[in-house]
């Protein structure tokens, strides 16, 4: 054999792995945090643009009524099942899209539901829940407030 020459294996480099949390990890958590943050505001600032239309006055509203509006170029619909109490929601039936009324004005309304004019599906005054008919999904609610006279819808 030849001495000068000798077959030398090669030890294979281990690198230690350590477990937990990296600092480029923990940047990487920072940024996504930082960006959450971000989105939230964006979101918060949009929603404080929303729009808010004054929509009606509360004498407009009769106790047991609901009236369609249209304003802003949606169809809402105001109803105040209780003295002092106004809820407004998309006047547009769940069943098949159509108007609960005809044109602005008096909902049809029987008791506590109103009841739309196409299809006879009907609807809780106070909460917009389908109460019958052709549909078993609520009306949309609308932000309502109320500033001493004024009804104001915003969205």
């Amino acid at each position: 054999m030849n001495d000068s020459f000798s077959c030398h294996s090669a030890k294979p480099e281990v690198t230690e792995v350590r477990a937990g949390v990296t600092r480029r990890a923990a940047l990487s958590a920072f940024a996504a945090a930082l960006a959450t943050v971000g989105l939230t505001s964006l979101s918060e600032s949009a929603y404080a643009a929303a729009k808010t239309y004054n929509i009606c006055k509360t004498t407009d509203v009769r106790v047991g009524s609901a009236r369609m509006f249209s304003i802003g170029g949606r169809s809402i619909v105001v109803t105040q099942p209780k003295r002092a109490v106004f809820r407004a929601f998309a006047a547009e039936c769940t069943h098949e899209g159509v108007t609960l009324s005809r044109k602005p004005g008096n909902v049809r309304t029987s008791g506590s539901v109103m009841i739309c004019p196409e299809h006879g599906a009907r609807f809780d005054t106070t909460s917009g829940a389908a109460k019958g008919g052709p549909t078993s999904q609520a009306l949309g609610k609308i932000k309502l407030t109320v500033s001493g006279t004024q009804v104001r819808v915003s969205f």
